[in-house]
């Protein structure tokens, strides 16, 4: 019998296994080459010790340390000041900056606008308003480099060893629009904390994306929301996520 569904396979599959009293993971990719990509981000922050460290990797499995630790509950200002810290790890290694027009983003944000507007999530007066906010907001050039794409509270725990530390190896992005992990924590968490977590991530030099911040944003709320519904992660879908943009002037 076939169940025919709109969601994408899982991309990986993870496993936790003890040998000898100690825990680690068992992580297996769709293939080699996501394995491999995946292993090399991981290698360019080891000596950092932010996300686990790598053990093995061969062919398309990956084997990385289990990092111990108490699980993330509070936005307090101990979490703003080590999550915007390790963001600018991540973030000033190796930057670029570079013309818009040479990158996908503007033109993958109007198409995920009009796959919203086709399916439902948005009505097309409100697609064709985000689509005239993104271009009048889009920058002429942008930030690009590493980032953790996906920083919502349970991707980190205060580790045994001290200090905050990532665990999904995935969430390890590269060549992506600087301010993602921002952009996702604004949205899930940050709450009234945002405004802080900012001028926290300028302090301590992140690359400045503030001044365009508001189109990173955006990018990214229209991708999250059309990733949601096609993996039919409905919980997330709210195109009430958009009323900052559809309410300003």
């Amino acid at each position: 019998m076939h169940h025919f569904s709109n969601r994408p396979p899982r991309s990986q599959r993870v496993f936790q296994i003890q040998i000898a009293g100690a825990r680690f993971k068992r992580i297996v990719f769709a293939d080699s080459h996501h394995a491999a990509a995946v292993a090399a981000r991981l290698q360019t922050f080891a000596a950092d010790r932010i996300y686990p460290g790598v053990l093995l990797e061969r062919e398309r499995e990956l084997w990385v340390e289990f990092i111990d630790g108490e699980p993330v509950q509070r936005a307090d200002d101990t979490l703003i000041d080590a999550l915007a810290s390790l963001l600018c790890v991540l973030m000033k290694r190796a930057p670029r900056r570079i013309a818009l027009r040479e990158t996908p983003w503007l033109a993958n944000l109007e198409l995920d606008l009009a796959f919203l507007a086709r399916v439902g999530v948005l009505g097309a007066a409100q697609a064709q308003r985000l689509g005239a906010v993104a271009r009048e907001r889009a920058p002429a050039e942008v930030w690009v480099g590493y980032d953790c794409i996906d920083a919502i509270l349970k991707n980190f725990v205060w580790a045994d060893g001290g200090g905050l530390r990532a665990v999904d190896v995935e969430s390890l992005g590269a060549d992506v629009l600087l301010g993602t992990g921002a952009a996702k924590a604004s949205v899930r968490w940050l709450g009234e904390r945002r405004g802080d977590f900012l001028a926290r991530l300028w302090e301590l030099g992140a690359p400045d994306f503030m001044p365009y911040f508001d189109f990173v944003e955006l990018v990214f709320r229209a991708f999250w929301q059309k990733s949601s519904f096609l993996e039919k992660k409905r919980r997330f879908v709210d195109p009430g996520v958009f009323a900052p943009f559809l309410e300003a002037r």
